[in-house]
């Protein structure tokens, strides 16, 4: 009896064991992180399109909120917008060849139209919005596609783990090169050390599936002006087309003498894409303008005539026919199309993007080389309808 009474005591405790380990969430629940993304080990790698599967649950997430800061760092353009926020999740996963992303950016509204070409009917010209957000004390003309961006240290520095994205995209404003356009001078203080800069775009990169991988490096000396700076942020290697272009060309208007700028193409057949693909060009969905008169109207090469004088279809901002201002010339090679990306947009909750690299590539002197066996400190910064002005969280770490 004792014998029998042992076992089935010893069975009971051990299914009680069991069960508690299912149940205890320190052993089964992901962790959720403020500042801390662990990538997990696996040997079968996630379904990349833009959908969250089962292989995301069980992996750890780092969940938090960029803001736009209020700081000098930050040009003073942006002052509408200081104290912005986007909350965004990031989880990785990671096998012996590739790691991967899944970012999810909480925004309500897509926005995927970037720099499109409307009519000003007092000057009869055709126009884009500045690329330079104009802030006033009654308003602001914040008019971008959404986009993120990761930026991770190519090498070991230790400013870098103190301070990560502000110590090279914002590092020394009292040195910057150019008052006027402070939003592109970024760079790093050391010539030994340089970072990793990944920028998704949903109208200039998406189409092709890609994120446009670049670095950041010392100043750079610039062509144009006896002992200026160009600041330090360029572009990986290409050896094919690049990821965009702008859909913008100049013409001598019909009865007119001087050039104005008008669009390149017409998508005439939607796609539903926020970009004009070089297969749309190549397979005539999009049609090229020939002409444009003094009242602003388009000629297409098939004959098409565009009248944006007759409604406000093509009125700033709210037009609901305004021109696509960006063409996609393909998928790119080379160092800069080595990040590839799957995005979704969920209506009323906001987007979905995979992500993956090699963890190893070859290009060792601008990309991250991931060491599953090292941790990385990096920045994450959010761009919500906006071109410069951006969220960011510093001082994320990276483990695996």
């Amino acid at each position: 009896m004792r014998t029998k009474s042992f076992i089935l005591m010893a069975v009971v405790a051990l299914a009680a064991t069991t069960q508690s380990c299912k149940t205890d969430p320190a052993v089964d629940e992901p962790i959720t992180s403020a500042s801390i993304l662990t990538s997990k080990l696996v040997t079968t790698a996630p379904t990349m399109d833009g959908v969250i599967d089962a292989s995301w649950e069980d992996c750890d997430k780092l969940s938090s909120t960029a803001a736009i800061p209020d700081t000098a760092m930050f040009s003073p353009l942006y002052k509408l917008f200081f104290g912005e926020t986007n909350n965004f999740t990031i989880r990785s996963m990671h096998d012996a060849t590739n790691i991967y992303f899944l970012v999810e950016l909480a925004d309500l509204t897509k926005s995927v139209d970037q720099k499109s070409w409307y009519f000003d009917p007092a000057l009869k010209l055709w126009k884009q919005p500045s690329s330079n957000v104009i802030a006033t004390a009654t308003g602001s003309d914040k008019f971008g596609e959404d986009k993120f961006g990761f930026i991770f240290p190519v090498n070991e520095n230790g400013n870098w783990n103190k301070k990560t994205c502000f110590a090279t995209c914002h590092a020394n404003p009292a040195v910057k090169s150019d008052p006027n356009n402070l939003i592109h001078d970024h760079f790093t203080d050391s010539t030994t050390f340089a970072a990793d800069l990944w920028h998704w775009r949903s109208v200039q990169s998406q189409p092709s599936g890609q994120l446009q991988d670049g670095y950041v490096t010392v100043k750079q000396v610039s062509a144009t002006a006896a002992g200026g700076f160009s600041g330090g942020r360029l572009s990986d290697a290409t050896t094919a087309y690049p990821l965009s272009s702008s859909n913008k060309q100049n013409l001598v208007p019909t009865g007119g003498t001087i050039a104005i700028s008008v669009p390149w193409y017409v998508l005439v057949t939607p796609t539903g894409l926020p970009a004009i693909r070089q297969i749309d060009i190549d397979n005539g969905a999009a049609k090229k303008v020939t002409a444009v008169d003094t009242n602003g109207k388009l000629t297409l090469e098939n004959g098409t005539i565009i009248d944006p004088t007759t409604s406000t279809d093509y009125a700033y901002k709210t037009g609901t026919k305004r021109l696509i201002s960006v063409i996609n010339r393909g998928v790119i090679t080379g160092s800069k199309g080595d990040v590839m990306t799957y995005a979704n947009y969920v209506d009323g909750k906001g987007w979905v993007i995979e992500v993956v690299r090699a963890l190893h590539t070859a290009d060792t002197q601008w990309d991250v080389q991931f060491d599953v066996t090292k941790e990385y400190m990096f920045g994450f910064a959010v761009f919500d309808n906006g071109n410069g002005e951006h969220a960011i969280k510093t001082q994320l770490k990276l483990k695996f």
